[in-house]
């Protein structure tokens, strides 16, 4: 994002006015204005028309020559992935790491999409614990708000706040219950076995770590650097210590919102997945999985990123909201 800004900066447009010195010349006659309007020649019109009509034809064949290019919708919002789901491997860059646990990093990289995991009513249980936070935070200023199960933060203007601080403030005694702890644990240990059954990895090898958290992604224009979300990005660049990214979908593309599918962006492996209720994605953390999510036009994109590490100095346990 630092880079991108960066090249907003390089690359804007400054505009500059400065007035022309004016030289009195008392003896100079004055020149007359020059009103001739230059015609075009007929031989540029015929030039014009041609370029313009091959700009056409290149446009139109285009997509032959970026026909290698796999650009599959791996998962569309109306159809259901059938038991296994669906993997898609590609080509490891994960680094290794000194302190990961053995057998652990992925001897395999890809990409999982599976509908089996979570059922619609569990994701909107999820969506009523995400807004209940959503609410006592008052909103962000932005397109997305977010809340973190670890910190407790949640999106509260243009800055983040403690949801529990803000509940009491409130008069608000108790806003999340056991129940309601015991059921995301349910969702995840779900989610953490596929991963490991998945990948081929021993039990205990992967464990949560953070940050994980619920996010709401609306039309709204972006107000600060944490709402734009649509930027290519790897996760272990940011987040150096994931190896499995998860996130589960809450609500479903095309019925509840328009945009907001997520886009792996690498050459001859460029998928699409559609969000849909229930909906899980798992895939390997590295540069082999750069990504986005393309912006959300209307309605409302709830969602819960769940990731897991191989390194124990990195697992925090389990959060406590």
């Amino acid at each position: 994002y630092n880079e991108y800004k960066s090249y907003l900066r390089v690359t804007g447009v400054m505009v500059t006015k400065t007035k022309a010195k004016k030289e009195k010349k008392a003896t100079a006659p004055r020149e007359e204005e020059d009103t001739h309007v230059p015609v075009i020649s007929s031989f540029t019109r015929i030039l014009i028309s041609f370029s313009l009509a091959a700009l056409a034809v290149i446009y139109r064949l285009s997509p032959l020559w970026t026909k290698n290019i796999d650009t599959t919708l791996l998962a569309g919002w109306n159809e259901t992935l059938g038991t296994g789901g669906m993997l898609k491997e590609v080509p490891c860059q994960l680094e290794t790491s000194s302190t990961a646990l053995p057998g652990c990093l992925p001897a395999r990289c890809g990409r999982y999409v599976t509908d089996r995991l979570v059922t619609s009513v569990e994701a909107q249980r999820l969506i009523d614990i995400a807004e209940r936070a959503f609410r006592v935070g008052g909103g962000g200023s932005g397109g997305v708000d977010v809340f973190d199960l670890y910190s407790g933060g949640v999106s509260h203007g243009s800055s983040f706040a403690n949801v529990k601080i803000l509940a009491e403030k409130k008069g608000i005694r108790q806003l999340f219950s056991e129940s309601d702890r015991a059921f995301y644990m349910q969702i995840k240990n779900r989610i953490k076995k596929e991963v490991e059954k998945k990948w081929r990895l021993g039990k205990g090898l992967i464990q949560l770590t953070k940050p994980t958290f619920f996010s709401k992604m609306t039309g709204r224009p972006a107000k600060t650097a944490n709402d734009e979300y649509w930027h290519r990005h790897v996760d272990t660049e940011q987040y150096e210590k994931f190896h499995y990214t998860a996130l589960l979908y809450l609500n479903t593309h095309s019925k509840e919102f328009e945009g907001g599918r997520f886009m792996f962006d690498t050459p001859q492996h460029n998928h699409t997945i559609h969000p849909k209720a229930g909906r899980v994605l798992v895939f390997t953390s590295g540069p082999e999985n750069p990504h986005h999510v393309e912006k959300v036009r209307s309605g409302v994109r709830y969602a819960i990123t769940i990731p897991f590490t191989c390194d124990p100095a990195f697992a925090p346990g389990d959060p406590d909201f």
